[in-house]
Parts: C-alpha cells; structure tokens; sequence
C-alpha cells in the first residue's frame, strides 16, 4: 500500500541507506571498541572508572572535545563523557549492529513493494 503523505519524499530508501550504513560501520566499531579497550587494559583504569572524557583526552580526541565544548551545553557534555567509555562503546556497538539487521529487510521489503505499485 502506498502512502500518499510522503509521495514526493523517498522515505524507504532513505531508510535502505540507513539499515546499509548501521550494518557496514560495524567493522569501524569494532575497531573502536577494541581501542577502547586497549586503553582499559594497559593503563591504571578500571571498567567503571575509564571515562569518555579521560579515553578522549588519551587520544587525539581531545581536539573534538574543546570544540565540542564551543557548541554545546557543558552540563550535558559532562554528564555524557562521565560515562564508562568501554560500556558505553560496546553498548553502542550492540543496538546499532543489531538496528541495522533488524532494519535492512524490512527496508528491503518496503522498496520491493513500492516498485510494484
């Protein structure tokens, strides 16, 4: 069925393009992850204790953070990077990779419809 609220707009495959990029940025997590973890593992932190602001200011990070700070509000950026670094990363890594298998052939189906139609 389509839906005649967003003719003009190419909604589905917007979505297609969203569910490829969750699924094909999962190796970059990985990475990341495991960079994160490399920091937890060779320094004196502890899972709980290795923020995300301290994983930033090890790293060439830092540069993102100051200018992160010009922009935004400073509360919800210390809230934010007080955060474990190591649980939040992994976490991240979970719900997108997930998001994006669950995404992709609902999508997939949305677009093979709308061709028929």
């Amino acid at each position: 069925m389509k839906n005649h609220f967003i003719e003009g707009i190419q909604v589905n495959k917007i979505l297609l393009w969203f569910a490829y990029f969750l699924v094909l940025t999962t190796p970059l997590q990985i990475f990341f992850c495991l960079w994160v973890y490399s920091f937890l593992f060779s320094t004196e932190y502890s899972l709980l204790t290795f923020s995300t602001s301290d994983f930033m200011n090890l790293t060439f990070l830092i540069h993102i953070k100051i200018w992160m700070y010009s922009w935004f509000w400073n509360d919800f950026l210390n809230f934010i990077w007080a955060l474990p670094a190591a649980i939040m990363i992994t976490l991240k890594l979970l719900v997108n990779t997930w998001l994006g298998f669950w995404l992709l052939p609902i999508a997939k189906k949305l677009n093979h419809i709308e061709i028929y139609e």
